[in-house]
C-alpha cells in the first residue's frame, strides 16, 4: 500500500460518513478560522490551532479545503454571500442609501476579522487570499454600488453631476474607515467601536453624504 493509499485510508476512516454531519464539520472548520482571526493573523494560525478548535483532526483540514488557504477561501467565499445577501436587501429599502449605511456598519461591526484580513493579507503584500478578498467582496461592490448611486441620481434623489462610481467609493470609505484605523480613532480620537456601530453614527454618515450629494 503506497503512502498517499495509506493516507486516504485514514481520512477515510476519520469522516463523519453522514452527509449532514460532514456539512456540519466543514461549518465547524470555518467557524474555527473565523474566531481565531480575532485574535491571530491568517499567517499566525496554524493547522493545529484550526483543528483544535474545530474539535476535529488536522486531516479533515486537508480533506475538505486541500489546506489552510482553502479554508480561508472557503471562509471568504461565505462572508462574500452573507454581505451580498445583506445588500439585495438594501435596494428594496425606502432609502436605499441610508439603509446601506446601517447595513455596512452592522457587518464589520459583526464581522472584525474581515477587518483583519483586509488589513493583514490585502494591504501588505500579494496573495492568492489577497485577490480572492478582492475579487469576492470589494469588486462585487464595485459594481453594485455604483448602480444603486445611479438609480437615486435617476429618481431625483441625488445630483447629476456626481460620478457614480466615485461618489460609491466616497460612501465606502466612509463607512470602512473608521474600523480600519481602530488605534487611531480609540487612542487620537476617543471614538469606541459601539460609538461607530450605533444608529446616531449610521445618521452621522448619512448626513455628510447626502447634504453633499443632495439634488
Amino acid at each position: 500500500m503506497s503512502p498517499v493509499t495509506a493516507y486516504q485510508k485514514t481520512i477515510k476512516r476519520g469522516r463523519p460518513a453522514d452527509p449532514a454531519l460532514q456539512h456540519q464539520r466543514k461549518q465547524d472548520l470555518l467557524d474555527a478560522a473565523f474566531e481565531l482571526l480575532r485574535y491571530k493573523s491568517y499567517r499566525g494560525i496554524t493547522i493545529r490551532d484550526l483543528a483544535d478548535a474545530a474539535a476535529t483532526q488536522s486531516a479533515m483540514i486537508k480533506y475538505y479545503f486541500g489546506d489552510k488557504q482553502g479554508l480561508f477561501l472557503a471562509l471568504l467565499e461565505r462572508l462574500a454571500t452573507q454581505q451580498l445577501s445583506a445588500f439585495q436587501a438594501v435596494l428594496s429599502a425606502p432609502d436605499p442609501i441610508k439603509a446601506f449605511i446601517a447595513t455596512s456598519l452592522e457587518f464589520f461591526a459583526q464581522n472584525p476579522p474581515v477587518i483583519r484580513l483586509l488589513i493583514d493579507e490585502v494591504l501588505s503584500g500579494d496573495s492568492q487570499l489577497q485577490q480572492a478578498f478582492i475579487e469576492l467582496m470589494p469588486k462585487r461592490m464595485a459594481r453594485l454600488l455604483p448602480q444603486l448611486i445611479d438609480t437615486q441620481q435617476q429618481a431625483g434623489r441625488l445630483r447629476q453631476d456626481l460620478d457614480p462610481k466615485w461618489a460609491a467609493f466616497s460612501l465606502i470609505s466612509l463607512t470602512l474607515t473608521p474600523f480600519m484605523l481602530a488605534p487611531v480613532r480609540e487612542q487620537a480620537w476617543s471614538i469606541s467601536v459601539a460609538d461607530i456601530s450605533s444608529s446616531r453614527w449610521a445618521d452621522h454618515i448619512y448626513q455628510l453624504f447626502i447634504q453633499g450629494a443632495r439634488a
